[in-house]
C-alpha cells in the first residue's frame, strides 16, 4: 500500500505529464470539405488534414484544440483533444428516414454530418421534410451528433418553398415589425410641399427614368442639356432620409435588411413598398424629393465639375429600356416627341463618357441577362436570355460617373462609404508574371498598383492570342469590398468609387446620403466605422447567396421537366476536379467532373485548362454537354462533355 509521500509524488508526476501534453497541444479552427475528411488552421496559420473517423468528432467553424499525430505514410494529421468553442447550433436541412431511424442532413457544402432526431423530437414531420434543427448533442468524443426540430420551413413542391427556404437558411428580415407602422402612418404625399420648402424646384426640367417595363421602385432619373463645351448631366436620386432619420424604427429594419433582394416571382424589399413604390420612387408626374448630381462634362466624356443639392423633381416620362433602345435606334415615335431632344443629348453624353472610359479606364465585357417567370404554383414558367441593349449601358455610364463624382466628393468631406477592389491575390503574382513571359505581352510596369494593372490589362487587349488571357486573369483577382478609407477600384480603373444611386434598394447608398446631405448642412451625419462596413459586406454577400439559391432550385426543377437532354455551354470556371459549365440558354451551371475520366487529362493551374495530346477543356471554350444527373433536392447538376 503506498504512503501519502508516494501518493503525492505519483499525484504530482501525473500533473507534470498533463502539464507538458497540454503545452504540446494547438489551437485552431476546423474547416469542412465536400468529403467526409476536413482540416484544422491553426493560429499560426498552418493547416493540418482531419482523417474521416477524426472530423465525425467535430463540426465545421468549431474552435478545438488538437495534437498531432503520423499516419503510415508518415503525414502529419490533427487529432481533436479539446473542444473549446462550437458556432453550429442551429441549421436548416432535410428531414430523412432510414429504417427506424431519423435524420437531418444539415444543408451546407462542408458538413457530411447527420443529426439524428429521437423519434419525441420530430413529431409531424414527413420524410424531406425542410426543417429547421437545434443540434442538442455536439459530435465531439463519440461522433454522435443528435438534433430537434424547431420548426417546419416546407416541402420543396410548395409554392414560394424556394424563397421562403432562402429567407430561413440565411436568417433574412422579411416581416415588419408593428413600430414600423406607426411611423408609415405619418408619411403622406401631402407632405412634399412643406418638406421641399428649402429645396431648389426643379420640376420644370423634364427629367424621365429609364428602367424595366414593370419595375416600380425607381430611384434614378435623368436629364441632359447640350452646352459650348460638352453637355450637362443631371442625375436625380430617390431621397428616403428625408422620409425617416437616423435609428428610427423604419431605418433600423432597413439597416437589418442591408438591401433589396429580388427573388423571382417576389422581391423582398429594403424599404416599405409605401415608400419604395411609392412616396420615394421617382414616379411620372409625381413631385418628388430627391438628391442631385449636376455633371458638366466636355465633348470627349471628361468631367470639369460637379455640384450636389437637394432639390424637387417631377419625373416627365416613365421609359422602359426596350422603348429607349428603339428609338435611339431610330424609332422616332418610340417616345413622345416632347421628350425626343433631350433623350438625344442624353445618348450622345453617355456615348462620350462611354468613349472616354475606354481609353482612360477599364470597360468590363458585356454579360447576357436572365429572365425568370413564375407562375401561380411559384416555379418557373420560362427563361429569356436578353443581351444588354444601347438603352441599358446608356443608364449605366450615367450611374457610373454620379456615383465616382460622390466618391471624390466624399474624399473632400473626409468620411464616407466606399467601394474598393485591390487587384490581384498575392498568391498569384508568380503565375502571372509567368503568363507575361510565355505569351510575350509587351508590358513592363508594376500590375500590383492600380494604374500599372489598367495598362497591364490595355497591353493584354492589344494581344493577339488564342487563349482567354483576359477572362483568365480575371479569375486570379480579389473580390470588391465595402471600406471607410478611398482607394482604387482596380477592376473598373477608378481611382476611388462608391454608390449612391439606389438608395431606396442599398442600405450604403442611404448612409451615403446622409453623408453628402450633412456637408448640405440639413443632416446629422452618420459614424462610419469597421462594425458598420462589416454588416454592410456580410448583408450583402448573404443576400447575393439567398438569391442564387432560390433561382438555382427554381432552375433545376425547370430542367428537369425539359425533354432536352444536350445543350450548347461555356466553360466559366475550372478546378483540379473539372470544369464548371454555364449553359448558354437558361443561365444555370453544372459540373463535368473529369476526376474518372478515361482521356487521364492533366490541370494546368495557371491557364486554367484540363488537357492531353488530343483534347483540351479550356476557360471560356464553348462546349456542348448533356446532363448526366439532377440533384433537385440537393441542388446539383452533374453534366458531361458531349
Amino acid at each position: 500500500m503506498l504512503n501519502s509521500d508516494s501518493l503525492a509524488q505519483l499525484k504530482a508526476l501525473k500533473s507534470e505529464i498533463q502539464t507538458q501534453q497540454q503545452a504540446k497541444l494547438k489551437q485552431g479552427t476546423v474547416r469542412g470539405s465536400q468529403g467526409r475528411f476536413g482540416f484544422v488552421m491553426s493560429e499560426e496559420g498552418e493547416s493540418f488534414f482531419l482523417a474521416p473517423d477524426e472530423m465525425a468528432k467535430v463540426f465545421p467553424g468549431d474552435v478545438i484544440q488538437f495534437s498531432e499525430t503520423t499516419d503510415d505514410k508518415d503525414k502529419i494529421q490533427a487529432v481533436p483533444e479539446k473542444l473549446i468553442s462550437t458556432e453550429f447550433k442551429v441549421c436548416t436541412g432535410r428531414f430523412q428516414k432510414r429504417g427506424k431511424a431519423q435524420f437531418v442532413e444539415p444543408d451546407t457544402h462542408t458538413s457530411t454530418h447527420w443529426l439524428y432526431i429521437p423519434p419525441d423530437a420530430c413529431e409531424g414531420i414527413e420524410d424531406n421534410d425542410w426543417v429547421i434543427c437545434e443540434v442538442t448533442r455536439h459530435p465531439f468524443k463519440n461522433g454522435k451528433p443528435q438534433g430537434k426540430i424547431v420548426r417546419k420551413i416546407g416541402k420543396l413542391s410548395d409554392a414560394g418553398f424556394e424563397r421562403q427556404y432562402a429567407i430561413e437558411k440565411f436568417q433574412l428580415s422579411h416581416e415588419w415589425p408593428e413600430t414600423t407602422f406607426s411611423e408609415l402612418a405619418l408619411l403622406a404625399e401631402e407632405n412634399i410641399e412643406a418638406m421641399a420648402k428649402d429645396r431648389e424646384n426643379l420640376t420644370h426640367i423634364p427629367y424621365v427614368t429609364i428602367d424595366s417595363e414593370h419595375t416600380r421602385d425607381m430611384d434614378d432619373a435623368l436629364y441632359a442639356k447640350a452646352t459650348d463645351n460638352g453637355w450637362i448631366l443631371s442625375v436625380a436620386i430617390a431621397d428616403p432620409s428625408s422620409w425617416f432619420g437616423m435609428n428610427t424604427n423604419l431605418d433600423q429594419e432597413a439597416a437589418r435588411r442591408c438591401n433589396s433582394l429580388y427573388f423571382p416571382g417576389r422581391s423582398l424589399p429594403m424599404l416599405p413598398q409605401e415608400l419604395s413604390n411609392g412616396l420615394c420612387s421617382l414616379l411620372e408626374n409625381k413631385d418628388r424629393l430627391a438628391l442631385v448630381c449636376d455633371i458638366e462634362l466636355d465633348k470627349t466624356g471628361a468631367v470639369i465639375q460637379f455640384e450636389f443639392k437637394e432639390a424637387l423633381v417631377r419625373s416627365q416620362g416613365k421609359l422602359s429600356y426596350q422603348q429607349v433602345t428603339q428609338f435611339i435606334e431610330g424609332d422616332a415615335n418610340a417616345v413622345d416627341a416632347s421628350l425626343a431632344d433631350h433623350l438625344m443629348q442624353l445618348h450622345l453624353a453617355t456615348q462620350a463618357l462611354n468613349q472616354y472610359r475606354s481609353e482612360n479606364n477599364l470597360i468590363m465585357e458585356d454579360r447576357a441577362d436572365y429572365y425568370l417567370t413564375v407562375g401561380d404554383n411559384g416555379k418557373l414558367q420560362s427563361i429569356y436570355k436578353a443581351e444588354r441593349n444601347v438603352a441599358q449601358k446608356l443608364v449605366e455610364e450615367a450611374m457610373l460617373v454620379a456615383n465616382l463624382c460622390c466618391a471624390r466628393h466624399l474624399q473632400t468631406l473626409g468620411t464616407g462609404i466606399y467601394i474598393q477592389h485591390p487587384g490581384f491575390r498575392t498568391e498569384r503574382i508568380g503565375d502571372i508574371k509567368t503568363i507575361i513571359e510565355q505569351q510575350g505581352i509587351e508590358f513592363e510596369g508594376d500590375f500590383t498598383t492600380a494604374e500599372g494593372y489598367k495598362a497591364f490589362i490595355k497591353a493584354v487587349e492589344a494581344k493577339e492570342s488564342d487563349l482567354p488571357l483576359k477572362t483568365i486573369l480575371s479569375r486570379f483577382l480579389t473580390r470588391s469590398e465595402f471600406s471607410v478609407e478611398a482607394g482604387p477600384h482596380t477592376g473598373m480603373g477608378f481611382d476611388c468609387y462608391t454608390t449612391f444611386t439606389s438608395p431606396i434598394r442599398k442600405y450604403n447608398d442611404l448612409v451615403v446620403h446622409r453623408i453628402i446631405k450633412a456637408s448640405l448642412g440639413q443632416q446629422k451625419c452618420p459614424e462610419v466605422d469597421a462594425t458598420l462596413i462589416d454588416k454592410l459586406q456580410t448583408g450583402l454577400v448573404q443576400g447575393r447567396q439567398a438569391v442564387n439559391l432560390a433561382e438555382n432550385w427554381l432552375k433545376l426543377q425547370f430542367l428537369e421537366n425539359m425533354p432536352q437532354t444536350e445543350f450548347a455551354g461555356r466553360i466559366v470556371q475550372t478546378n483540379i476536379g473539372g470544369c464548371t459549365v454555364q449553359l448558354t440558354d437558361i443561365g444555370i451551371e453544372g459540373f463535368v467532373d473529369l476526376r474518372k475520366s478515361k482521356e487521364r487529362l492533366n490541370f494546368d493551374k495557371m491557364y486554367l485548362r484540363h488537357s492531353n495530346d488530343k483534347t483540351s477543356y479550356q476557360l471560356d471554350q464553348d462546349v456542348t454537354v448533356k446532363i448526366k444527373n439532377i440533384d433537385v433536392q440537393g441542388r446539383k447538376l452533374d453534366l458531361t462533355f458531349v
